[in-house]
């Protein structure tokens, strides 16, 4: 075992990892942090471009860069990992049996930054902002370097400090321009009447460094890992096979948030995937989500034909978890029907945005096939277990499920801003895919979810393919079984499934809470319920059993 101390000279430990790094090779391949503060500066980090589904692309620089690593740890006893600037902390690209356990990851600059409203006097809000900051020509910076809030705009969540929750009431937003400086105090265009609170959470930065990422590596174990900030997602697992988080979380440390996005998010992986027993809290977007990819298949014929995948959303290039061997699914783009499967031969890259693959053409109905059909490589339907974890994001959904085999989800508490579970397929914008052949939802406490009205669900549980039509005796989803979980809200709908084959809902019970109001959706969203839907609800479903659920309105 290799400790990390011999290593370090001065305070930035940076230098010391990849030195450290070859000792642990040599010796028993783990890499040591003992208990206590380690600060990390981009001086002696490793810079890579880095492709990241659902961050933003570019060049990264990481302080742990492990590569084509098997049968290696890194490890700490109750390490604490501080990082100072843009830095992703941690990077494993085609590792297998990799294990990282018993670290803390925070970071000194923040890139979701809270902020207490002190005064509005003549059309200026007079802000006090906490953590790093400055102003310089008539603007507020963070990070100080060429990122630094490069969408030129202010978004101020308002924060409800006793419920460590937002309220319920859309951001406002002011362009970082004209910004006053005067006795420690921000002063920007006053846009900022009315609101229920003067505690605000401000979103600066874009998904440019994640906590955790994993890349094209199998057999990974994330133990005792916590993570309080991130400019992105937490832990990011893309390509990759065989995956289990526990005893983990993703929660803040003194700041309102932790990660500006997902704590969670595993993208296009094989095998199965299981998270137990973690705590993820205070994120502006979802807990966790877990999904394939589709993309669009297309052909080219100068000269003769040529097909090609091509990502359907910008941050899922370089995405290519596609080998010679696997099985495509072709889906009716408007309902959803798989109507070919093509079997790959090979497979060559040609840029971050296309893959060419090579099949035996008849294998393609040239009567059904239009340029840019929605395709799913099935061996990336990996089996999701999520158990024993709590999810209260600040502006996001418990657990997102698409694209998978098999689903398990048993024994999790969820509050959540928007749905705690939801089961979609999507190729209408971020083609985040796609059926689920068999899910179990089961002892779960939905606590008062979906609380805020300005998201785009209706029920703390809801099944809902994104569809343009449904077809009569086809169904996009296998058996949905919702059984033995615990709802507690103001009446409303509760559960809703669209188009699965199956659809149990049976054991549950509704307990009556009017802590939150229930709003009912005016916007078109991912639900087809009324305010006075039954609190089990079912469209275009076909097997329904709906049984012995205490205090379920029929």
């Amino acid at each position: 075992m290799v400790d990390i101390r011999d290593f370090i000279c001065g305070k930035n430990v940076s230098p010391a990892v990849g030195t450290a790094l070859q000792a642990a090779l040599a010796d028993d391949r783990k890499l040591f942090f003992p208990a206590g503060e380690y600060h990390f500066y981009p001086e002696g980090c490793r810079q890579k471009f880095c492709y990241f589904s659902n961050n933003d692309s570019g060049v990264k620089t990481v302080a742990i860069l492990l590569e084509n690593l098997e049968n290696f740890t890194v490890a700490g006893d109750d390490a604490r990992l501080i990082f100072h600037g843009r830095i992703s902390p941690l990077c494993a690209f085609n590792c297998r049996n990799l294990t990282v356990s018993g670290l803390t990851v925070d970071f000194e600059d923040s890139f979701v930054s809270d902020a207490d409203l002190i005064r509005r006097e003549n059309g200026v809000a007079w802000f006090k902002f906490y953590g790093k900051h400055a102003v310089e020509n008539g603007k507020i910076s963070f990070t100080g370097d060429f990122y630094d809030n490069l969408n030129g705009t202010l978004p101020f969540f308002c924060y409800n400090a006793a419920r460590k929750e937002l309220h319920d009431v859309p951001p406002v937003t002011v362009a970082n321009c004209n910004v006053l400086y005067k006795d420690g105090l921000i002063g920007l265009e006053d846009r900022f009447a009315a609101l229920p609170a003067d505690t605000f959470v401000v979103k600066h930065e874009r998904r440019l460094c994640p906590g955790m990422v994993f890349d094209g590596c199998a057999d990974i174990l994330i133990s005792n890992v916590t993570l309080h900030h991130a400019a992105g997602m937490g832990f990011l697992i893309q390509n990759s096979e065989n995956c289990t988080v526990r005893d983990s979380g993703v929660v803040p440390s003194w700041r309102r948030t932790a990660v500006s996005d997902d704590a969670l998010h595993i993208t296009d992986c094989r095998g199965k995937i299981r998270i137990d027993n973690c705590h993820l809290a205070g994120t502006l977007d979802d807990s966790i989500n877990v999904h394939g990819v589709f993309r669009k298949l297309k052909s080219r014929i100068p000269g003769g034909k040529m097909y090609y995948l091509e990502a359907g959303h910008f941050q899922q290039q370089g995405i290519f978890n596609i080998r010679p061997g696997d099985e495509v699914q072709l889906f009716d783009r408007r309902n959803g029907e798989v109507y070919a499967t093509l079997h790959l031969t090979g497979v060559a890259p040609l840029q971050p945005a296309f893959i060419r693959v090579f099949f035996d053409e008849n294998e393609l109905p040239p009567d059904r096939f239009v340029q840019g059909d929605p395709a799913l490589v099935t061996g990336t339907l990996a089996d999701l277990e999520v158990t024993n974890t709590r999810c209260a994001p600040l502006n996001g959904r418990g657990v997102l499920a698409s694209g998978l085999k098999n689903v398990h989800i048993a024994g999790c508490c969820f509050h959540t801003a928007g749905a705690g579970v939801f089961i979609s397929g999507d190729y209408s914008f971020w083609y985040e895919s796609g059926p689920v052949g068999n899910a179990v939802i089961e002892n779960n406490f939905f606590d008062n979810c979906d609380y805020r009205s300005g998201g785009a669900t209706q029920e703390p549980l809801a099944v809902f393919p994104e569809l343009a039509s449904l077809k009569e005796n086809y169904f996009y989803h296998g058996k949905i079984t919702v059984k033995n979980n615990r709802f507690r809200s103001a009446e409303r709908p509760l559960v809703s499934i669209m188009s699965a084959a199956e659809a149990v809902v049976c054991g549950n019970t509704y307990d009556a809470d009017d802590t939150y109001v229930f709003n009912p959706r005016t916007e078109a969203g991912y639900f087809f319920t009324a305010a006075d839907s039954p609190m089990a609800a079912f469209c275009h479903c076909g097997k329904v059993t709906d049984e012995n659920n205490s205090g379920f309105r029929k």
